[in-house]
């Protein structure tokens, strides 16, 4: 009986550590890095997703509407499709570090915050961090 116990109070402690995790999103980028990107994005973005990632002819890059919990979207595959597919009509015609920093810029606008780790090419390309956005 002291094993189930001690096992059920070890469940609930995890659940509480992935609860409380689940609301604070990673830092995965630097801030120089958003602020490149926010230039890089209107640039090469803003005349299909808006100048503030709210759509238009292409999807909404920012809110529930883009990645809610529902989509599982990971920073990866969202990396991936904007790496690969983007701009659109000239696809991956963009440096590695203008993708790595419109990466940090689409993060930043959906309330993850910045850290002291870059985000780099190789890494956001398998990246598994959940990508849900913090704004509603």
């Amino acid at each position: 009986m002291k094993l189930v116990k001690i096992g059920a109070f070890g469940l609930a402690a995890s659940l509480l550590a992935v609860a409380a995790q689940a609301g604070t999103p990673p830092a995965i980028y630097t801030a120089p890095q958003a602020q490149a990107g926010a230039s890089d994005f209107s640039q090469n973005c803003a005349m299909c997703h808006g100048a503030n990632l709210e759509g238009g002819a292409g999807p909404a890059l920012v809110g529930q509407a883009f990645a809610s919990a529902s989509n599982n979207y990971t920073v990866g595959a969202i990396f991936t499709e904007l790496s690969q597919q983007m701009p659109a009509g000239q696809p991956g015609s963009l440096s590695h570090t203008q993708y790595e920093d419109i990466m940090a810029y689409i993060l930043q606008k959906n309330g993850y915050p910045a850290g002291s780790t870059a985000i780099s090419y190789d890494k956001a390309m398998g990246d598994t961090t959940p990508l849900v956005s913090q704004v509603k």
